[in-house]
């Protein structure tokens, strides 16, 4: 899974100061149809930038260092297993239920890191997906064919979880 190592969207580099006006920004100009942020610091930025963030995914954990709970004023939450370094069928499935919804959490028992990848594949065109990239900044993918095409490409390389 070399190629996770790099980004599968736009680096926004820096901290969150630097990155936040900037996706701000993109947003406004792009409209997007819908926005999935994953990870706890991402998803906390957003919160407090008031950046109309349709699902967020959090393990309250960030660089394996335990979060006081952020509060997510979503009506809808959803609880998912996903042991670390996996993208488990269950964890899957709860994304492909939460992007059905305008608005939602899904606090996730294990770890969030890889839940990017079917956050993708399961999103409509044109939709955003954030995550953080550890020391370097945020990464925002813009959906298309073309990286859902890419993920999967990935996803095929990767060990399955059987059903």
């Amino acid at each position: 899974m070399k190629r996770l190592k790099r980004p599968l969207g736009e680096l926004l580099p820096g901290p969150p100061d630097k990155t936040i006006p900037r996706l701000q920004e993109l947003v406004q100009k792009t409209g997007p149809p819908f926005i999935i942020s994953v990870g706890d610091v991402v998803s906390r930025e957003t919160i407090a930038a008031g950046i109309p963030v349709n699902l967020w995914i959090v393990d309250h954990r960030s660089m394996r260092q335990s979060l006081a709970p952020q509060e997510y004023r979503a009506p809808i939450t959803y609880r998912a297993r996903n042991p670390a370094g996996t993208i488990s069928i269950e964890s899957w499935d709860t994304i492909r239920t939460a992007v059905k919804q305008n608005q939602s959490v899904i606090l996730v028992d294990g770890e969030e890191d890889l839940l990017a990848l079917p956050c993708i594949i399961e999103s409509r065109d044109k939709s955003l997906v954030l995550y953080g990239q550890p020391s370097e900044g945020m990464v925002v993918v813009r959906v298309s064919a073309r990286i859902r095409q890419e993920v999967d490409r990935i996803l095929q390389h990767a060990s399955r979880e059987e059903a």
